[in-house]
């Protein structure tokens, strides 16, 4: 009787190691030579050893016999701070975790044990960032987001096959990225990190594999490629910055577009934007940059208030996605370095995804809530218009003499054939220039000025065609001998109500008898009723 009880036993745990034999040996023995083996014996245990010897797992686990009161967790030593029994709040924008695996890896995780993470720090023991000990890190900041935003812009949870799991609240956790049972490719990664793959499996962006900063053909950006996400990005926490990156927007983005190396870490750009942004004249970023939640991906409005608030500022992803930035043009109206970038339409309507330079300029000077409606210049390239340039469609103007080879009356401008750096050797873009309205050309705007201040009209117009009465048979009388500037008579982007890009708003051109008009009959005739430079004309034809 005893003996068919004993080989009774027996067949049973034999059946239970034999159940264990793959699954669990395999656990087990990936995890006993990692550094989640806290026991002595970190050489490795034989198979038949591991089995039967939990000493390692213990570490983060209790026997079975534990009470039910006590949570199956070894550890009594962590920080009240991540008390496991706690039930924590859930909320929309919550930046701890708040499932009970995360908060056992924060149990060891918090300093005392292993590297930390952030959390309510005490002010006798303030925690260091995980991925930057020396830097400390601010209270309870953002890790990674636990939670999915709701506009799911380039990001969606990870699929089926993808080896990254949620956990039972569908958030990502610690063991989302993480198995503390396997560390055969580093870091406990469920994922490789080379390349950023693991980065891939939840972040889907627009143009990545063809963008500059994820697929990098340069020779001088070889190294871009590989260090991917992690060149801007940190993992798990970063102190006052927000979407995980390693300094401000704009900082971060100087930090390699400066033409300079810092370290052998960086990847640096042979393009110095930095020493652009210190012209005179420059898109504003350096006005309050630290106000959060603008820039690139961002779901909330930051109006100018017509321009006076303290926040009235520029980020570089306002006009750039840095993640679809390439040196391949989208198309002649879209530089590549605009890829895949939001806009604002003719109209004032958002776009997901701008088509044209213009309706990325209209973001900020268009008709929306950054500008006042009576300054957009929108308002003035309308197509509406009695005249206007070619930016957002073809001119009306049948002819124009004065043009230079290359354009024609069937070309299309972008606002960066005006705005733009003043050096034609440095990095283009209306980013900055020592020229007023960050103008790449000279251009007087006031009333009088010599042709040399007229350099910005002579990049599309021909002077010898101008100053020789081509098209317009005063233009030389106006120019040489009264000595006016092209903006005297002329709005470069457009006039709602007169033809040639005539502007009459102006201090210097006052009515006649209550009449101020400008009627054309043909591409450079008509007449004009108005005062000015005190002569009087009265439907004086031209």
């Amino acid at each position: 009787m005893i003996r068919s009880i004993v080989l009774s036993v027996a067949c049973i745990l034999t059946t239970m190691l034999s159940a264990q034999n793959v699954d669990d040996l395999q656990s087990k023995s990936k995890v006993a030579g990692t550094p989640h083996n806290l026991t002595q014996n970190k050489s490795g245990l034989k198979p038949n050893d591991l089995l039967t010897d939990y000493s390692f797992c213990r570490s983060c686990h209790v026997p079975h016999k534990a009470t039910a009161v006590e949570p199956l967790w070894y550890r009594k030593g962590a920080i009240t701070n991540f008390d496991l029994n706690k039930e924590l709040d859930v909320t929309n924008t919550h930046v701890h975790p708040l499932d009970p695996g995360s908060r056992k890896c924060l149990s060891c995780h918090d300093g005392s044990m292993a590297r930390s993470f952030p959390h309510r720090g005490e002010l006798l023991n303030p925690q260091v960032n995980l991925t930057a000990p020396e830097v400390r890190a601010p209270a309870n900041y953002n890790m990674h987001l636990f939670n999915f935003p709701e506009s799911g812009r380039e990001i969606s949870r990870p699929g089926d096959s993808s080896p990254l799991v949620l956990n039972s609240q569908d958030e990502v956790s610690c063991i989302t990225c993480h198995d503390p049972h396997n560390n055969e490719k580093g870091h406990f990664l469920r994922v490789s990190n080379q390349r950023s793959e693991i980065c891939l499996e939840c972040h889907h962006m627009q143009n990545w594999e063809l963008s500059t900063h994820g697929n990098s053909q340069n020779p001088l950006h070889a190294e871009l490629e590989e260090v991917a996400c992690m060149q801007c990005h940190e993992i798990h926490t970063l102190p006052t910055n927000a979407k995980l990156l390693r300094a401000d927007e704009n900082t971060l983005c100087f930090s390699c577009h400066d033409g300079s190396s810092d370290d052998s870490r960086e990847i640096a750009s042979i393009k110095n934007l930095e020493e652009v942004f210190e012209k005179t004249f420059t898109h504003p970023i350096r006005i309050n940059p630290n106000v959060t939640g603008v820039g690139y991906g961002s779901t909330t409005d930051s109006p100018w208030n017509f321009g006076l608030a303290n926040d009235r500022f520029v980020r570089c992803g306002d006009c750039h996605n840095p993640h679809a930035v390439s040196e391949k043009n989208i198309s002649p109206m879209l530089d590549g370095s605009l890829a895949f970038v939001k806009g604002v339409d003719a109209i004032g309507f958002n776009m997901d995804q701008a088509e044209f330079e213009y309706e990325v300029c209209y973001k900020c000077h268009g008709q929306n809530q950054n500008v006042k409606s009576g300054n957009d210049v929108a308002r003035l390239f309308s197509v509406g218009n009695r005249s206007f340039h070619p930016v957002e469609n073809l001119g009306l103007s049948g002819s124009v003499p004065s043009l230079k080879p290359g354009w024609s009356e069937q070309s299309l401008i972008t606002c960066s054939d005006c705005h733009g750096n003043d050096d034609k050797y440095g990095p283009q873009g209306p980013h900055g220039s020592s020229i007023p309205h960050i103008l790449s050309a000279p251009y007087s705007d006031i009333p009088f000025g010599g042709l040399e201040e007229q350099g910005l009209c002579f990049k599309c117009h021909d002077q010898r065609k101008i100053v020789g009465d081509d098209g317009f048979k005063f233009h030389n009388l106006h120019i040489n001998r009264a000595g006016y500037s092209c903006s005297a008579c002329h709005n470069p982007h457009g006039s709602p109500d007169s033809p040639g890009l005539i502007d009459l708003n102006q201090s210097h051109i006052t009515s006649f008898n209550g009449v101020k008009v400008i009627e054309g009959l043909e591409p450079g005739h008509g007449t004009c009723t108005l005062q000015c430079h005190d002569a009087k004309h009265i439907r004086e034809v031209y």
